[in-house]
């Protein structure tokens, strides 16, 4: 087997960039994997009586398309990278990456709990970025 990088790989099917883009869906149709505000209003889950503060915030969240193949600014998993180059050259054996948070941040809560004010540091609560897995 030819290791990754190796000179010796071959080179079939070579795409330019924009060709990449375009046919994964990416600049020209849809848009590539990136992150997006997401308001979250408390009284409209039905929690704005027991949540005390914050009565609302940015969750922020994921969409768009991953690129085909994956490139290093999405941050792949070695497996979503294989997965990638696989649907490049075999586009109907496997699903695209899927654009999913990558980093998250926690949010503190005040909150009634059994009739007391409590302080909650709840993790994995913001998204902070998004990248292709």
């Amino acid at each position: 087997m030819i290791p990754l990088g190796s000179p010796k790989r071959p080179r079939r099917h070579k795409k330019s960039q924009d060709q990449l883009l375009h046919s994964s869906g990416g600049v020209g149709s849809k848009c590539l994997c990136r992150r997006v505000d997401f308001h979250v209003d408390f009284s409209e889950i039905g929690w704005g009586s027991w949540i005390v503060y914050p009565k609302h915030y940015n969750d922020f969240r994921c969409e768009g398309e991953c690129p085909i193949p994956l490139e290093e600014e999405f941050h792949p998993t070695n497996n979503a990278y294989m997965q990638s180059l696989l649907k490049y050259y075999h586009p109907d054996r496997v699903p695209a990456s899927c654009c999913i948070p990558i980093r998250m941040s926690p949010l503190s809560m005040l909150y009634y709990d059994k009739g007391q004010i409590t302080i909650g540091h709840h993790e994995d609560m913001i998204v902070e970025e998004c990248g292709c897995h």
